[in-house]
Parts: C-alpha cells; sequence; structure tokens
C-alpha cells in the first residue's frame, strides 16, 4: 500500500494560521455588530462567518492529525468491512479530508467527519456575501468625494 500521509509542517501551519484568523476574525466581528447599522451588522457578520469557516478548517486538519497511528488506522477505523480492499491514501488540505482508494476504483473518507466539507463551503459563502452586501451598502450611504460638474 503507497501513503500520502499529511506532513506535520503544513498541518500545524495551517493550523496555526487558521486558530489566527479565526480568533482575529470573531475579535473583529463581535465589537463590529454592537456599533449598529446596517454596514457595521453586514461586516461583522461577514467576519464572524468567516472566524466559524476558519474553525471548521481547524478542525478538519486537527482530524488530520489527531490519528497518530497514520491512514491507515484511520481507514481501518472508518470502514473495518472496506479495509481489506484499500490500496491507496490520498490527502487533501483543502478541504481537509483523507481519502482510502480501494483496489476495486471506489473510495471512502476517513478522520474527518463528513458534515465539515459542507460547514466550511457554506460558512465561507455567507461570509463572501455578507461581506459584498457591507461594501455595496457603504457605497450606497457614502457621498462622492467628487461631485459632478457641468459645463453649461
Amino acid at each position: 500500500m503507497t501513503s500520502s500521509y499529511p506532513a506535520a509542517l503544513p498541518l500545524l501551519l495551517g493550523i496555526v494560521v487558521a486558530v489566527v484568523t479565526a480568533f482575529g476574525l470573531a475579535g473583529y466581528g463581535f465589537p463590529t455588530i454592537g456599533k449598529g447599522g446596517r454596514e457595521n451588522v453586514a461586516r461583522g457578520a461577514a467576519a464572524l462567518a468567516g472566524a466559524l469557516a476558519a474553525s471548521a478548517y481547524v478542525w478538519g486538519l486537527a482530524s488530520l492529525v489527531r490519528d497518530e497511528s497514520g491512514t491507515a488506522r484511520a481507514c481501518q477505523d472508518a470502514n473495518p468491512a472496506l479495509y481489506g480492499q484499500v490500496g491507496s491514501y490520498s490527502v487533501s488540505y483543502l478541504p481537509p479530508a483523507l481519502e482510502c482508494h480501494l483496489t476495486s476504483g471506489g473510495s471512502y473518507g476517513a478522520a474527518v467527519p463528513g458534515f465539515l466539507t459542507p460547514v466550511l463551503t457554506g460558512c465561507a459563502v455567507i461570509a463572501v456575501t455578507l461581506a459584498l452586501i457591507a461594501v455595496a451598502e457603504h457605497r450606497r450611504t457614502t457621498p462622492s468625494d467628487h461631485p459632478e460638474t457641468r459645463n453649461t
């Protein structure tokens, strides 16, 4: 069996960056929502959705690190009945995933909970949507610095 178990350095670096990002976005989001106003609420909510996405990413990466016995054990724990047919493994960092590939051509996920990818994707989409709403609200409420001049 070939293994491509994730390297520790990229995983730990990803975890540190995502944790700092999650705390930073949460630290920005809560006070910004507290200021009130449509633009601030949209910006703060976008930051909080981003913080939740970063937290889900940390959970996924931590799930890859958690199994100290490596990919073989994770694949065996995920589906003991199919473990004898596993021929190789593959690891994805975005979204975090460990796939156990069967010799017959199929695969199944291990180590990372299956609901994390939809949560990560949904929170990222919500964060981007709210950020775009905040930008639109800012443009709507901010007067133009260059008033239009007419030569009549």
